[in-house]
């Protein structure tokens, strides 16, 4: 089996050729949002649709140079971009990309129904989430609403393109706030709450299911075989996720890229399911993911970088950390340069680094500064632990290029770490996805195994000392986080401007 794999990113579409487990050809196609002020951030549904027609019509042409026949189209995309769509079935605004913050007021609003849209959708109300985006234009931009349809996120309108067919898979529906989380279908409250019609949504299919085949229409215009099976394999996280192994309970992936993006599957909606995490439909049918995140990552290490020690390479940063590693002995950094990610949303923290005296130097910063960013990264694994066991984590990212920090991760983590040599793990959940969902492997394991095949990877155990004395650290974090933040009245996350301060943090930091 041949699979043409489209892989919508947020800079670029990928079209990637897989042949068995193995890529055998990529396309690629570049296009940028447009970023206006006022929090408008949109993108022309024309580059995506040209981006598409590039990269379908160069993998056709390659297959019939090769004589090789693509028997299958397997689509992952970004999530939670919104356009409307006309009566023409074309689109009538740029679409609001995922990043756009025009419909904060909207959400302020909805925050006061905040506990129910969570227990029905899984997911706390945000600006991020498409539900929230149709809700602002049905409000906010009339003659866009009175004219609109449909409403269609960035990967419903290329399988339209390909197949004519409207159809929206369960992994991006729970990324609306506008699907019950448990029915997996368009919940009436929720749709009545964001002031959403139901009737301008698409019908909700499984995750690794066809929408439909290749149109005449496309076929003649890009060379695919009419009838060539169009599937929605997922999310872009849930299929990154995918691609890392994460098929069954107990793995988890950490991508660290500009901030940290972490995600472990659960075979049902946990009945204790509360707000430290999101809850979404996984990629495999049938599956649930639990998604937690923070905020400063590369960006972080990037600003000091550029503050502190521009002139230092990251061969030379590998060479700090494991040096710095050696002695274990880090100052206590929260890491919130960009506000607070999970578990309690919030916005307004910052960064801190505390525990300083006149021995600290920029090299031993550097490495507290990313001690710091593990520890948030392992606190967020302590609320996925709340609902299931890891047992193992596959880890990719800009912060994975160097052995010696990955060896820190799992000394902060705790647990074994994996790290694959290729950089294509959401075009693999993909396939994965497409396989699986489509039958030609037995399970999502076997196609995971089959996709996998040959792909090096690196392996990092924990060390017991280092790992208890960095727990210590961490639990010296979140006593700092809370002495800044924590609401005396309910123990809950206080988010005002102007933290309060801690008596004595040395107090806080032994």
């Amino acid at each position: 089996m041949n699979v043409l794999v489209i892989d919508v990113g947020t800079s670029s579409m990928c079209g990637i050729v897989f042949q068995g487990g193995g890529k055998v050809f990529v396309a690629q196609s570049a296009y940028r949002p447009d970023y206006l002020a006022g929090g408008v951030v949109e993108q022309t549904a024309e580059s995506f649709l040209s981006a598409l027609a590039t990269c379908c019509s160069e993998a056709a042409t390659f297959a019939a140079e090769k004589g090789l026949e693509i028997g299958l189209v397997s689509l992952t995309s970004q999530r939670s971009s919104i356009t409307a769509v006309g009566a023409d079935e074309r689109p009538l605004i740029p679409f609001v990309m995922w990043q756009d913050t025009r419909n904060a007021e909207l959400v302020d609003e909805l925050g006061q129904s905040g506990k129910r849209i969570f227990e029905l959708s899984g997911t706390k109300v945000d600006m991020v989430f498409s539900g929230a985006k149709m809700g602002w234009i049905e409000r906010n931009l009339p003659e866009v609403a009175v004219a609109a349809v449909h409403y269609s996120t960035i990967p419903e309108l290329l399988i339209h393109e390909m197949c004519g067919e409207w159809a929206c898979d369960q992994t991006y529906a729970s990324r609306s706030s506008l699907m019950n989380i448990r029915t997996r279908s368009w919940d009436p409250e929720l749709l009545e709450l964001f002031g959403v019609p139901a009737g301008k949504l698409s019908r909700i299919i499984a995750p690794g299911q066809a929408a439909g085949g290749v149109s005449a229409t496309f076929s003649a215009a890009t060379g695919l075989a009419e009838g060539t099976p169009v599937v929605s394999a997922g999310g872009d996280q849930q299929c990154g996720a995918l691609g890392q192994g994460v098929v069954a309970p107990g793995v988890v992936s950490v991508v660290a890229g500009t901030g940290a993006f972490l995600e472990t599957a659960v075979d049902a909606v946990p009945e204790d399911l509360a707000d430290n995490v999101v809850c979404n439909a996984s990629a495999l049918a049938g599956q649930y993911t639990l998604e937690v995140s923070v905020p400063a990552c590369c960006s972080a290490l990037d600003w000091y970088r550029r503050t502190f020690c521009p002139d230092m390479g990251f061969d030379v940063i590998a060479e700090v950390v494991a040096a710095e590693h050696g002695k274990c002995a880090p100052s206590l950094v929260l890491p919130h340069f960009q506000g607070r990610g999970t578990p309690d949303w919030n916005p307004r923290a910052r960064g801190v680094f505390a525990g300083l005296d006149l021995s600290v130097t920029r090299e031993s910063l550097l490495y507290s500064l990313l001690v710091g960013i593990f520890t948030e990264v392992r606190i967020n694994l302590d609320s996925f632990e709340s609902y299931v066991a890891l047992e193992r984590g596959s880890i990719s990212g800009g912060l994975t290029q160097a052995p010696a920090i990955n060896q820190l991760q799992a000394d902060v983590y705790g647990f074994g770490l994996t790290r694959q040599e290729d950089p294509e793990s959401t075009a693999r959940g993909a396939l994965v996805s497409a396989l699986a969902g489509q039958g030609f492997c037995a399970s999502a394991e076997e196609a995971c195994a089959q996709v996998s095949a040959g792909i090096a990877v690196e392996s990092f155990e924990p060390d017991a000392e280092k790992h208890a004395l960095l727990d210590i650290v961490k639990a010296d974090a979140e006593a700092l986080y809370a002495a800044m933040y924590a609401a005396p009245c309910c123990g809950k996350a206080s988010h005002e401007t102007t933290p309060r301060r801690s008596p004595d943090l040395r107090g806080v930091y032994r």
